[in-house]
């Protein structure tokens, strides 16, 4: 994600009327502390990002992500993350002014979750699924969604685990549900997680639908082995009478001669 910002005055001035200084800051809130009376306080400091001078060089360090262009006075932020997101200051003070003017930026970055993967487990009558997805920016729920019979003591919710990254402020969560498989009727589940959603997957699937299978698959075998049985048997018998034709032909005495 790319943030570019220009200042606004700087476009409507003359070229007499170059920008003096540019001074781009973040506020960042500082850790509480203590006071002899044990008063917490709590402030917020400023961090300089980057800006420039006309007749000075800015010996502060800046963000290896940000850029300011001197001639159009254009900040320009690359490769942001979550963890940039805050409230950013930039500080102008034009040639021949003394007041130095103070724009807010408020920026706001986010991250897509990944597509949630689920992960089942199943033994006798109970099945366990668990959901998960990561990298994600801002905090977002993860939501079951249940086709078929989802009231009662069908299903419950175990746990529901969040992790943000302290570098990158990204999220990781995860969520197991159980499902009681006892009543013997089937479910479809998908879970969702920043409007993104995983893949529909079957739960609870009947015990007795291998065995409706399997005898139907048997009766096709059968019918199939007595229909190719029937055409053999049909054919050794047409050719045994094809045989029995030839022998039986007549023969004229006249043909045949006797034996010396």
């Amino acid at each position: 994600m790319v943030l570019s910002w220009v200042a606004p005055k700087f476009l409507k001035t003359s070229i007499l009327w170059r920008l003096l200084t540019v001074i781009f800051t973040v506020s960042l809130p500082l850790a509480p502390q203590e006071s002899f009376a044990q008063i917490q306080l709590r402030g917020e400091g400023q961090e300089f990002v980057n800006g420039f001078h006309t007749l000075k060089k800015i010996r502060k360090e800046k963000w290896e992500n940000t850029s300011v262009e001197n001639n159009s006075a254009t900040v320009q932020m690359v490769k942001l993350k979550a963890s940039h997101s805050g409230e950013y200051q930039c500080y102008i003070q034009y040639k021949g002014e003394p007041n130095v003017s103070n724009t807010i930026i408020h920026l706001s970055v986010t991250a897509n979750f990944s597509k949630p993967t689920v992960i089942t487990s199943c033994h006798a009558n109970r099945c366990l699924l668990t959901c998960s997805s990561h990298g994600g920016y801002p905090r977002s729920e993860l939501m079951w969604k249940v086709i078929g019979n989802s009231s009662g003591p069908m299903w419950t919710v175990l746990n529901v685990s969040e992790e943000s990254d302290p570098n990158t402020m990204l999220y990781n969560t995860s969520s197991t549900v159980s499902f009681n498989c006892s009543y013997g009727e089937e479910m479809l589940i998908s879970c969702s997680m920043g409007g993104v959603t995983s893949e529909l997957l079957f739960v609870c699937v009947p015990k007795h639908r291998p065995e409706i299978v399997k005898p139907t698959i048997c009766s096709v075998v059968l019918f199939i082995a007595m229909i190719l049985l029937v055409l053999v048997w049909k054919f050794i018998k047409k050719q045994k009478m094809s045989c029995s034709k030839t022998n039986n032909v007549d023969v004229d005495p006249k043909e045949l001669k006797a034996l010396k």
